[in-house]
């Protein structure tokens, strides 16, 4: 009986990675009606509409590697792309002219306002699908999910930093 257990487990494991896959690849779909931009630029530019207020000269490229996990690299050229296109802006420090920060333009923030009510609407449809009663149950899913799997985060970099990694 053990065995059998096994098996259906292992089954629900496997349908569970290739839901959060597919899952993934229509996120992805979804921020592709967005026009000119896609993915981590996207992310970033979005971070920093969110962030970043009116009298807030911008935040600097190595903090925004940091909070969004990207290496400098990446960083620089996502900006650089960024630049290019218009939707975002770098500054100098007043105090200091070596220091540089990233901060939306308005023709950037207007690509993040049309996204997010692109995203609202198809979220809406979603939902509309699944009705009240199973959007919720969802939701209280995915919540429950979510916390699972940030104490499952926060023990492994635990045990990362007792091992000197």
């Amino acid at each position: 009986m053990t065995g059998v257990r096994a098996v259906a487990q292992g089954d629900l494991v496997l349908e569970f990675l290739e839901i959060l896959q597919s899952l993934k690849t229509y996120a992805r779909d979804l921020f592709r009606c967005s026009g000119k931009i896609r993915g981590s630029a996207m992310r970033l530019l979005m971070f920093l509409h969110h962030h970043v207020d009116e009298d807030c000269p911008g935040i600097q490229p190595s903090e925004l590697g940091d909070i969004l996990k990207l290496t400098r690299p990446t960083i620089t050229s996502l900006v650089n792309t960024l630049e290019e296109q218009g939707l975002v802006e770098r500054l100098s420090g007043d105090e200091d002219r070596r220091v540089v920060f990233v901060r939306p333009t308005a023709q950037g923030t207007a690509l993040v306002q049309g996204a997010k009510q692109e995203f609202s609407r198809s979220l809406e449809e979603f939902m509309d699908y699944l009705g009240e009663e199973d959007g919720r149950e969802l939701m209280r899913i995915l919540r429950r999910a979510l916390v699972f799997f940030e104490a499952q985060r926060n023990v492994q970099e635990r045990n990362q930093e007792q091992c000197g990694n």
